[in-house]
């Protein structure tokens, strides 16, 4: 069996609640599509929706790793004799 290390980060419920701005954001999102009939309107939000989330998605991945090596690298200790 291999080495490997384990590092784990503790997160707090409060981490992942949305802010008032992220609440209006979805209910105006919502009722604009909602209130459109046109199916191309719709194919396109969809399609615009799905390419924002992938991009947000890509930067808190990459922020995440970011974080994750700076705190690993401030939890690891180095001991040379």
């Amino acid at each position: 069996m291999s080495n490997f290390e384990l590092i784990e980060f503790a997160f707090d419920p409060d981490d992942f609640s949305l802010g008032l701005e992220d609440e209006f954001q979805i209910t105006r999102l919502t009722k604009e599509i909602e209130s459109t009939e046109d199916v191309q309107s719709l194919q396109q939000a969809a399609v615009k929706l799905l390419t924002l989330a992938v991009h947000r998605q890509a930067i808190i991945r990459s922020l995440v790793r970011r974080l994750a090596n700076l705190e690993a690298g401030a939890i690891r200790t180095l001991y040379t004799e």
